[in-house]
């Protein structure tokens, strides 16, 4: 929306300003986003949750993404980017306790019709193993899991393929797997996945 305030950043993520969200891919501006993986552990294995995105969407239609992720206005705090998991998956509350900031990674996209420059606020949430969604449908279509064993090297640069399966009704459909490759992703920087798949490890080695 055009009154839509974001906070405006340089490269070294120090604030000089806002603008209006629909300039920000426009004229590259570095901006705030908050970026939420879902994980769950079944049979001792621990799996990551991925989004589908809806085929009507502007940007990257039906391609597989992070879990729950969007923009920070200018008003609120990366915390307040919770709402991500209840407005596109349909969470009904979060558990604070299971839900972990790694850190801010820059995640840089840019194709020919947008210069996305983002300050990415990542998180972990850990959730239960029979979890539903109620999906937004005009912005998420399917939501898949795989085993992080395969993810991490697949982020990596380590493998070209990806296993991935159906999750319906709080469980993993396995008969209904797939498999895809870093063109069936939101096209974010190798060095983005990178960080990110070590991040995540860094905490499953945390808390175990």
């Amino acid at each position: 929306m055009e009154d839509e305030l974001l906070k405006v950043f340089d490269e070294q993520f120090n604030p000089i300003g806002k603008a209006p969200r629909t300039k920000i891919h426009v004229e590259g501006l570095w901006h705030e986003t908050v970026h939420f993986w879902l994980m769950t552990k079944m049979s001792g294995k621990h799996y990551v949750f991925l989004q589908k995105r809806s085929k009507s969407k502007r940007d990257y239609p039906a391609l597989l993404d992070i879990t729950a992720a969007g923009h920070l206005l200018a008003k609120e705090t990366s915390t307040d980017g919770v709402r991500e998991l209840q407005e596109e998956l349909g969470l009904p509350s979060i558990e604070r306790d299971k839900l972990y900031k790694l850190g801010t990674v820059k995640n840089i996209i840019h194709t020919n019709k947008l210069v996305d420059n983002e300050f990415s606020h990542v998180y972990l949430y850990i959730v239960n193993e029979d979890i539903s969604f109620h999906l937004q449908e005009e912005e998420v279509s399917d939501i898949v899991v795989t085993e992080f064993m395969a993810f991490y090297p697949f982020c990596m640069a380590e493998r070209d393929e990806l296993v991935i399966y159906p999750w319906r009704d709080g469980k993993v459909i396995s008969e209904e797997e797939s498999k895809v490759g870093k063109n069936n992703f939101v096209p974010h920087e190798e060095a983005y996945f990178k960080k990110v798949a070590e991040l995540l490890k860094q905490q499953l080695e945390n808390l175990e």
